[in-house]
């Protein structure tokens, strides 16, 4: 359920994204978007009397997630999406099931089950349908350099991801998301004061309407969940699973700002879907469990801390 929700969230952002860069200059909402955000973090911690500061051992994770994913994910967003649609650029970014999984298989030797490689070969077969040539203009220098940002990106985010799922966490993942943020503001907030510096935003209605969205819904929450989501299920399967977004992002394009949708996208859709389904819903056979479980018994100490974290993430 968490998956589904963040895909609503992370999809529809897209486009609302594209809206507010109309009033706000890419780096100032970036700012306000990571600002509003950390301001949710700390009240709802502070309420719950859960503010403290990262533990030494949990410096990495918020560096690691706080500069590269989510500050570095910002800015390549904001200043792609002036020249690249909404709904494609959710696509780019969301190829990054491919590079978890080279990185997967090739550098940490997992071993590949049946179900995750038909559900990745689905998944790319319709990531790559969703960005034929046909769709983008590649002699366009801004629309060229921004959907090679986009999937560098992508690549960036696999990194983290392997990342979240390999760190031995000793806060959860709520606990930590304010010092992640404050973490991803600050290159954010110096690379707006450089190059934005005579630049205003154009206060208005919606204006604040889509900070409110972008800050404590699509940045606060989102991050949590996609962190948690990727300790419970893996890099692997959580990266599948998130093939959703780009879904949600190509249809609420097409929504909410008339981007054009044809039979390959349709195409394109099923070929994702079917290999989310495959890849995150089928779990390891029962044998394979009982010897994972055989394996696993001499570290029952770290489990039952694991089962903690996990535990106060649910809190």
């Amino acid at each position: 359920m968490l998956l589904v929700i963040l895909a609503v969230v992370w999809g529809t952002h897209w486009p609302i994204v594209k809206m507010g860069l109309h009033t706000m200059p890419p780096l100032q909402y970036g700012v306000l978007r990571l600002a509003s955000g950390l301001v949710a973090m700390v009240v709802i911690l502070g309420a719950q009397r859960r503010l403290r500061r990262p533990p030494r051992e949990d410096i990495p994770i918020v560096a690691s997630v706080g500069l590269v994913h989510i500050s570095a994910s910002i800015v390549i967003m904001n200043l792609a999406l002036q020249a690249v649609p909404a709904g494609r650029s959710s696509v780019l970014v969301y190829a990054q099931p491919l590079w978890v999984a080279a990185l997967m298989w090739t550098v940490f030797r997992q071993r590949a089950r049946w179900n995750e490689v038909t559900g990745l070969v689905l998944g790319i077969g319709g990531i790559l349908a969703l960005v034929n040539p046909t769709v983008i203009d590649w002699g366009v220098p801004a629309e060229l350099a921004g959907t090679l940002a986009l999937i560098g990106n992508g690549m960036l985010w696999a990194v983290v991801t392997i990342h979240i799922r390999r760190h031995h966490w000793r806060s959860s993942p709520l606990d930590l998301q304010p010092w992640m943020l404050a973490t991803a503001m600050v290159p954010v907030m110096m690379a707006a004061a450089l190059l934005e510096g005579g630049r205003t935003i154009d206060w208005q209605p919606e204006t604040v309407l889509i900070l409110l969205y972008s800050g404590p819904l699509a940045t606060a929450f989102a991050n949590w969940a996609s962190q948690s989501i990727t300790r419970s299920l893996g890099p692997i399967p959580a990266a599948m699973g998130f093939l959703a977004t780009p879904v949600v992002g190509l249809l609420t394009g097409w929504l909410l700002l008339g981007e054009q949708l044809g039979i390959v996208d349709v195409l394109g859709f099923g070929a994702v879907v079917l290999g989310i389904g495959l890849t995150t819903l089928i779990r390891p056979s029962a044998a394979g469990a009982s010897a994972a479980g055989a394996s696993a018994a001499g570290a029952s100490a770290a489990g039952a801390s694991a089962a903690g974290a996990s535990a106060e993430d649910r809190h």
